[in-house]
C-alpha cells in the first residue's frame, strides 16, 4: 500500500511517521488546525477509535492514517480534499493527485457511464472518477483498507431523518439562531484577526456572514462582487457592505480580463486543479480572484469566506426541485430529471443512470427506505452535487494559495435544519424569517428590492421551465444571455471556439454555460487541445 499527498495549495498536509491531516475542525468550541489538529487526530489507536473520532470533528478536512498493514482515511461531507485511489498488481495506491495515478500507471481508458454522469450533471457520482479503475474517497466516507483490499466503507454523517421535529415554529426559530450564533462565533474565533474576503452576493447567505462578522465586532473584513456591470447582484451587495461599514470592490468581468484566457499556462493548470478527472472546474470566481491578488487587495493570509449552501440549509430544494408528497419509488427519477439534466440522454442512458443512483442511495443508507423521502432527497444533493459541484468550486480559492472557511456547514446547523418540518422549507419560511428579523433588520441590510422569489415567481418559472425545452435554440440562447449577469457567454465562447477549430462534436441544450464546460472539460482530460 502506498500513500503519495502532494497537493499544499491553500491548506497543507501536515504530517508525522504514520498520519496525514488537511484542514481545520472544531471539538465543541475549540478550534485545531495544523500542528495541533496533526497532535488531535494523531491518538486514535483503532478501527473504534477511528470512527468515534469521525462523529466528534466539526470541520473541513481530510485525513488519513497509516498502522501496519491497514490505512484508515475519510474525508468531511464538503469533500473538500478528495483522495484518489486504485489497485495496481494487487497493490493500492492513494493519492491526492489523481493525475499522479493515471501518468504512474499509464491510466487513459475513460469509463463511460462516468462521461455520461458528468457531461449530464458537471461531476461524477457515487465513488467513480472519470477514469475507469480510479476511484475517490465520497463526501464524509471513511475507509479501512487492510493488505490491500478495503474491508469496510462507511458514511459518517446522513442529513436523512425518519421524522420531523415536533417543537413549535417559535421553538425552532429560537434553536436556528442558538445554532446560527454558536457556529458563527466558532468559526469567528477560527479566523485569528486574518482578513476575512466575502463574496457579497445581493442574496441572503453572504449577507448573513457579512451581518456576523459586524454584530461580533470582527474588523478585517474585505467584501467584493464580481461580473456584468449590469449585474442585478451588485445594488443590494454594494448597499449591505456600506451599511456594514466594510470595504467593497467591484471586478467587472470585461475583455481586458477575460480575453485569451484559455490559452494561458496558468488557466490550464488551473482546470486540471479544480476538475481532478471527477468535476467540472468553476470558473465564477476564477478571474476576480486573479485580480483581487494581482492587484494586492487582498493580504496573502487572506481566508475566504462564501456562502455556500446556507440556502440548501433553508429548503430552497423544496421550491426548485422537491414536489409535494413526495415518494420514496420516485427519489431515482426525480434525481435523473431535476440533477442530471445539463445534457440529453438516450433511453438506454436513463436506464443504466437510474440503476447507478439506486446503487448508490443505498451505498448511502442500506435503510433508506425507512427515511423521510425529501431527506432521503437532500442527503443524496448534500453528497454529491452540493460537494463535489458546490464545494469543490473553493478549488479557486485554494488555487491562488488561500484558505476559506465553510460557516453553514457547522454540524450544529447541519443537525438543526434537517429536522426542521418540510412546511417550513417551502419558500425557506423559517430560514429567510430568522435573517430577516433576527439579523437584517436590525443591522439595517433588508431593502426593498430583494432578490429571493416570490410564490408567484416560483409558479411562474415553473410553467416557463415546462416551455422552455420545446422553444427554438435562438431563443434559448437568447433568454440565456439576457439573464447573463457573470458575462459567461464571452468566457464560454473561447471553449466554443476551441472545439470547433478541432471539429469536436459538442452538444447544445442552452440550458446554462456550465454544459459547455463540462464537455470543454472532458475533450482537455483526454489532451485533445
Amino acid at each position: 500500500m502506498n500513500i503519495t499527498l502532494k497537493n499544499n495549495k491553500g491548506f497543507k498536509w501536515y504530517k508525522t511517521a504514520t498520519f496525514f491531516f488537511k484542514g481545520y475542525f472544531y471539538v465543541d468550541d475549540l478550534f485545531y488546525e495544523k500542528e495541533n489538529a496533526l497532535n488531535y487526530v494523531s491518538k486514535i489507536k483503532n478501527s473504534h477509535q477511528f470512527k468515534e473520532l469521525l462523529s466528534e470533528l466539526n470541520g473541513v478536512f481530510t485525513l488519513v492514517f497509516k498502522d501496519g498493514n491497514k490505512i484508515f482515511s475519510a474525508s468531511d461531507l464538503t469533500r473538500s480534499f478528495p483522495i484518489f485511489y486504485t489497485l495496481q498488481n494487487n497493490q493500492l495506491y492513494f493519492s491526492d493527485d489523481i493525475f499522479y495515478l493515471k501518468n504512474l500507471f499509464k491510466i487513459d481508458d475513460f469509463d463511460g457511464l462516468s462521461e455520461i454522469e458528468f457531461k449530464a450533471s458537471n461531476y461524477t457520482h457515487g465513488k467513480k472518477t472519470l477514469l475507469k479503475n480510479v476511484f475517490q474517497i465520497q463526501p464524509s466516507e471513511s475507509l479501512i483498507v487492510e493488505n490491500n483490499t478495503i474491508v469496510e466503507s462507511n458514511f459518517f454523517y446522513s442529513y436523512a431523518i425518519p421524522k420531523e421535529s415536533s417543537d413549535s415554529y417559535d421553538e425552532l426559530k429560537n434553536k436556528a439562531v442558538i445554532a446560527f450564533e454558536n457556529s458563527f462565533k466558532r468559526f469567528i474565533t477560527s479566523l485569528n484577526n486574518r482578513t476575512a474576503v466575502i463574496p457579497l452576493s445581493g442574496g441572503y447567505d453572504s449577507r448573513l456572514i457579512a451581518v456576523m462578522l459586524k454584530k461580533h465586532q470582527y474588523k478585517n473584513v474585505i467584501c467584493f462582487t464580481y461580473g456584468n456591470k449590469n449585474s442585478f447582484e451588485i445594488e443590494n451587495s454594494k448597499k449591505a457592505a456600506k451599511a456594514l461599514g466594510f470595504k467593497w470592490f467591484f471586478v467587472e468581468y470585461n475583455s481586458k480580463l477575460i480575453e485569451g484566457y484559455i490559452h494561458t499556462d496558468e488557466f490550464k493548470e488551473y482546470a486540471h486543479f479544480a476538475g481532478k478527472l471527477s468535476s467540472m472546474p468553476y470558473l465564477q470566481e476564477y478571474f476576480a480572484i486573479k485580480h483581487l491578488q494581482k492587484e494586492k487587495i487582498i493580504t496573502d493570509d487572506a481566508i475566504f469566506i462564501p456562502g455556500f449552501a446556507g440556502d440548501i440549509l433553508g429548503g430552497s430544494e423544496f421550491y426548485k426541485t422537491i414536489p409535494e408528497n413526495l415518494k420514496t419509488i420516485e427519489i431515482e427519477s426525480l434525481i435523473l430529471a431535476k440533477k442530471l439534466d445539463n445534457y440529453k440522454l438516450s433511453n438506454q442512458d436513463e436506464i443504466k443512470l437510474k440503476k447507478e443512483l439506486t446503487k448508490n442511495l443505498k451505498r448511502f443508507d442500506e435503510s433508506y427506505h425507512q427515511k423521510l423521502p425529501e431527506t432521503v432527497f437532500e442527503d443524496y444533493n448534500i453528497k454529491e452535487r452540493i460537494a463535489k459541484y458546490v464545494f469543490n468550486s473553493a478549488s479557486f480559492y485554494a488555487f491562488f494559495g488561500y484558505e476559506y472557511r465553510f460557516p453553514f456547514w457547522d454540524k450544529e446547523l447541519l443537525n438543526f435544519f434537517k429536522t426542521v418540518p418540510i412546511k417550513y422549507k417551502v419558500m425557506k419560511t423559517l430560514f429567510d424569517d430568522v435573517l430577516i428579523k433576527t439579523y437584517f433588520k436590525p443591522q439595517n441590510v433588508y431593502f426593498k428590492k430583494e432578490i429571493q422569489p416570490t410564490t408567484k415567481a416560483i409558479e411562474l418559472q415553473k410553467i416557463k421551465n415546462k416551455i422552455k425545452p420545446l422553444l427554438p435554440t435562438f431563443i434559448k440562447q437568447k433568454v440565456l444571455e439576457k439573464n447573463d449577469w457573470n458575462n459567461y457567454k464571452p468566457i464560454t465562447q473561447q471553449m466554443v471556439d476551441e472545439m470547433r477549430l478541432k471539429k469536436l462534436k459538442f452538444q447544445r441544450m442552452s440550458k446554462d454555460y456550465n454544459e459547455i464546460i463540462a464537455q470543454w472539460y472532458l475533450y482537455f482530460s483526454k489532451n485533445k487541445f
